[in-house]
């Protein structure tokens, strides 16, 4: 498993200098937690995401029940336990697309503009070096994730395409999907 020689549980320091760890989903523990951390999330946050998180089966499928083999989750967690974090790492069966992954970043509010989605997303980066994806994707919706399309930039991801008005609020407004693409590189000699 992917996970073994990964180093978890991390430690972080956040930049108010809270503690939270980094570690996998463990799946008989968390399922109660992580439907807390969804429950936690405001409705126009949920509206963002890209899973019904109000749906128990969906979020079991992603979170709790996921392939390691498909899906590798992710969860930050605060000295009390509780999620404030999570991140997937999403891959393709093997084939032509084999050599690519998708990421994904969910933060509590409370915890944002602390690093936090920027230690997450890093920490999927090397989970994709670990078992050897060549490029990862992460998808925004401009005018809404803005900080986190600053922080996947700061991570060399860069701009694919733009699809214009792809995406709506829940009062109908109309924005764009970003689409980002980051190439890993494994050595000096990938340059």
């Amino acid at each position: 498993m992917p996970f073994s020689k990964h180093g978890y549980p991390r430690p972080l320091i956040l930049k108010r200098g809270e503690e939270v760890w980094l570690r996998p989903v463990r799946p008989e523990e968390d399922d109660k937690e992580i439907f807390a951390f969804l429950s936690r999330l405001s409705a126009e946050d949920r509206w963002y995401l890209d899973f019904d998180a109000s749906d128990p089966e969906t979020v079991r499928y992603h979170f709790i029940k996921y392939n390691p083999n498909k899906i590798l989750p992710i969860v930050a967690t605060n000295d009390k336990g509780q999620v404030v974090g999570l991140a997937t790492l999403e891959r393709s069966h093997p084939s032509a697309r084999g050599h690519i992954g998708r990421v994904r970043v969910v933060v509590q509010p409370f915890y944002r503009n602390q690093r936090l989605g920027t230690y997450l997303l890093l920490d999927l980066i090397q989970l994709a070096v670990n078992v050897g994806l060549r490029v990862l994707t992460a998808s925004f919706i401009k005018g809404v994730e803005d900080n986190a399309i600053r922080a996947a930039r700061r991570l060399d991801f860069f701009e694919q395409a733009v699809v214009p008005e792809y995406a709506k609020d829940s009062r109908g407004n109309r924005y764009d999907l970003v689409i980002m693409v980051k190439r890993i590189h494994r050595g000096y000699d990938d340059f």
